[in-house]
């Protein structure tokens, strides 16, 4: 007699028995891959905006104490030009640095971007007209709708924040907030989250110091080099260090503390299921099995068929879902996130790694019922002991 047992004759069988192991299975992967894939678009819309905007773009604020300036001893009137001049002597040193493209003193005008979860406020600079291509150049940003701005009050925002805000040329930057002050006139076809305009003539935004540049990542070594030391507590820097540490420190370490938590939750709750579930589904078997054994076949040749028919559920949950999220990904693409000017990761190798980790755990756990079951197996004259 042949001591194999087949695993797929029994599962062609069985068909009914086995889909519920499988879309149970099923059901996790997908969960847990679509959840990773919403929240990555948090992330991802984010990475792009703190990490891609601080590269090109960097933003100084500096108290007048930074600047040497005895700020308790004058009047307001008296800081004011002194002010103004340090400042514009800085922005003239730092334009004569390797790797500065321009530096202004701009207006800076705050809009904001809405992924999936949170929100997060970015700057738009404020200048003159004659500086805006500048700007787009650096940014290679091109206008594909509308204008440029030409009069104060106006600006130009990219295709994603427009989606993402729900503008169209004609609308109102934060109109709910800021009213009718800034009118966006031109649509931009650009990689970044990046908008620019001209000053309002009715309401002044607070003014900082904007750099472009490429390749500087820390501007506090340039306001060393200037004999200006950064203090956080009194001075505002937005540069490409700074965006990173925001990046891991409030959206990275926050979703994937999240991530964890939700993934833990639903391999407890299905691993709970799954256990009852498949006891239940070894113990209609085990007159089966007491054939099988009575019949010559060893309890190692039963045990076999038995893994056998475990890989194949699991690998079919794997195949069926891997289509489901790719489905689901495309179709949450195009109705959901980029309508939305959104960013997301469609590939999560980590949530991948996981996910299998899982699975060999829940392969290990089902093999206590399993071993269990092949204890009690027993010939022929035993098979109508109930022991269970």
């Amino acid at each position: 007699m042949p001591q194999k047992l087949s695993a797929l004759r029994y599962i062609r069988n069985n068909k009914r028995r086995t889909a519920v192991l499988i879309v149970s299975l099923c059901l996790c992967f997908v969960l847990t891959m679509l959840t990773q894939f919403l929240l990555s678009t948090t992330e991802e819309s984010f990475r792009s905006l703190l990490l891609g905007n601080g590269k090109k773009m960097q933003f100084i604020d500096l108290a007048g104490s930074s600047y040497g300036l005895d700020v308790d001893n004058l009047s307001y009137e008296e800081l004011v030009p002194l002010y103004q001049e340090k400042q514009d002597t800085l922005i003239d040193n730092l334009n004569t640095y390797e790797g500065v493209k321009a530096v202004y003193d701009a207006q800076i005008l705050y809009e904001c971007l809405n992924p999936v979860i949170g929100q997060f406020y970015f700057e738009l600079p404020l200048v003159e007209k004659e500086e805006i291509p500048i700007f787009l150049e650096h940014f290679g940003a091109e206008i594909i709708q509308g204008r440029l701005p030409e009069h104060p009050g106006e600006i130009v925002l990219d295709t994603a924040t427009m989606a993402n805000r729900g503008y169209g040329i004609g609308s109102y930057a934060d109109e709910q907030n800021m009213g009718e002050l800034f009118k966006i006139v031109g649509i931009l076809d650009c990689d970044y989250y990046f908008g620019c305009g001209i000053p309002s003539d009715e309401y002044t935004c607070e003014s900082m110091i904007t750099v472009l540049s490429d390749g500087i990542d820390d501007m506090t070594v340039l306001l060393e080099n200037e004999g200006i030391t950064y203090r956080e507590k009194y001075d505002s820097i937005v540069d490409y260090k700074r965006t990173t540490e925001i990046l891991e420190k409030e959206v990275t370490d926050v979703i994937a503390v999240s991530t964890q938590f939700i993934f833990i939750g639903i391999i407890i709750l299905l691993s709970i299921a799954l256990f009852i579930v498949y006891t239940t589904y070894l113990r209609d078997r085990h007159n089966e099995w007491c054939l099988y054994c009575s019949i010559g076949y060893s309890r190692k040749t039963i045990y076999l068929s038995i893994l056998r028919e475990l890989l194949f559920t699991f690998a079919a949950a794997i195949f069926i879902g891997s289509i489901m999220v790719a489905v689901s990904e495309i179709v949450l693409y195009y109705i959901m996130i980029q309508p939305n000017g959104l960013k997301c990761n469609f590939l999560h190798t980590g949530a991948l790694w996981e996910i299998f980790c899982s699975y060999a755990l829940l392969c290990g756990i089902l093999q206590i019922p399993v071993r269990y079951a092949l204890y009690r197996i027993r010939t022929i004259d035993a098979m109508d002991d109930d022991l269970y």
